[in-house]
């Protein structure tokens, strides 16, 4: 009778640490599968992290943080620790964009990128050319003035410009300059697509497109626009206020864009 009871005392003991034993296995698996889960989805690693979200104009742009690259656009990035981080935006062909951001811990932080297309300014020949070319240096002088009075191919006659089959093009408004060649001083350049233009502003300058076209829009329109870059399409209108606070708008009709005619006018 004793050693029954014995025996089954063993049995319980046995039981017993058996559970205890799956409990422990068990319970380490789960914390470990939600701590795998947590990392996947980028919740958990911190409390001090929050998350980055960073689109430009034009995608594909290579996305810097604190000078460490972390990929290309559009993206979403995950465990940004909290605080201040210095974004910057590299493209080729494109001025680098930089931007401080403060990413707070479990929220997500924005960074929307309009990129300008870098500038680059005109080669003109060093005098040695010059002389190679022309034999004398009494004509370096001339050829100099030629050379940086060369016609651009914009055309502006009567308020109008033709933008040719340039993919890119140059607006100053309150200079009257208007050309395929770069240049900063400009207020806004455009791109052209086969339908579209789109246009993009040299800072302070502000552009938005209007759904009305040239020959009725007017200064009430455009007081107050802001806006850093606008696609513009047949029969639509942009106002621009320019770098010296003048409001001017340019539109104009086409089917497709080369050679493409857009009016302009100056408001007082």
């Amino acid at each position: 009778m004793i050693k029954t009871l014995k025996s089954k005392t063993n049995l319980i003991y046995f039981a017993i640490a058996t559970i205890v034993i799956l409990m422990l296995i068990f319970g380490k698996r789960g914390e470990d599968e939600i701590e795998s889960l947590e990392k996947e989805l980028g919740l958990g690693e911190s409390a001090g992290s929050g998350f980055l979200e960073v689109n430009t104009f034009p995608n594909d742009a290579d996305i810097y943080v604190d000078g460490i690259l972390k990929g290309k656009s559009p993206d979403t990035l995950y465990n940004i620790p909290a605080g201040m981080h210095n974004i910057v935006i590299k493209k080729d062909g494109y001025v680098d964009y930089s931007v401080e951001v403060n990413v707070e811990a479990g929220k997500k932080a924005f960074v929307e990128a309009d990129l300008v297309a870098e500038v680059k300014e005109p080669q003109v020949p060093e005098m040695e050319e010059i002389i190679d070319e022309t034999g004398t240096i009494e004509n370096i002088e001339e050829d100099k003035e030629n050379i940086a009075q060369e016609p651009s191919s914009g055309l502006e006659i009567n308020n109008t410009i033709n933008i040719g089959k340039k993919l890119q093009f140059y607006y100053g408004f309150s200079e009257k300059k208007f050309t395929d060649t770069s240049s900063i001083d400009y207020d806004i350049f455009s791109r052209r697509f086969d339908t579209y233009l789109v246009f993009t502003r040299f800072s302070p300058v502000n552009i938005k497109a209007i759904n009305k076209n040239i020959e009725n829009i007017n200064k009430e329109d455009c007081v107050g626009v802001k806006g850093t870059f606008e696609y513009l399409y047949s029969g639509r209108s942009l106002c621009i206020i320019t770098k010296e606070g003048q409001i001017a708008a340019i539109g104009g009709y086409w089917e497709n864009t080369e050679n493409a005619e857009l009016s302009w006018k100056m408001f007082d």
